[in-house]
């Protein structure tokens, strides 16, 4: 809009649109909190919760594992780092990322998943119990 103001063209507003309509789908599915529900961890979304259900999640852990990957349908880096991945070392895997630091890893039925919640130690505790009491 202001290369639009400051030269009269109407190409530099027509261009800017696609650009602001994926940052603002990206906003829509960047994770803005965890929690564990009744039958699973819900990643928080303003498009909607995504569950991960109890019966899929084999394992959680904070061991270091590397986040960077190819993207494969992914942000990362714009409102946190999420989507799905491909790496050599974790094969194909999905972040739901605000802090790249503070990795909790999921081993589930169909990969691994990071997230990052406030409190990590407390969530794994907490996860862990809930996932050893799942049939």
């Amino acid at each position: 809009m202001v290369l639009t103001a400051r030269t009269g063209e109407l190409l530099w507003l027509f261009l800017s649109v696609p650009a602001t309509l994926a940052l603002l789908v990206m906003a829509r599915f960047a994770p803005v909190g965890y929690r564990l529900g009744p039958e699973g961890v819900i990643v928080e979304r303003r498009a909607g919760g995504k569950m991960i259900p109890y019966r899929d999640i084999r394992s959680v852990d904070r061991v270091p594992r590397p986040v960077a990957g190819i993207s494969m349908t992914a942000s990362n880096g714009v409102f946190g780092r999420f989507g799905h991945f491909w790496s050599t070392t974790l094969g194909f895997y999905r972040l739901f990322l605000t802090d790249r630091h503070n990795v909790v890893w999921l081993g589930t039925t169909r990969g691994w998943i990071g997230l990052s919640p406030d409190r990590p130690d407390e969530f794994v505790e907490r996860l862990s119990s809930k996932i050893a009491r799942w049939p």
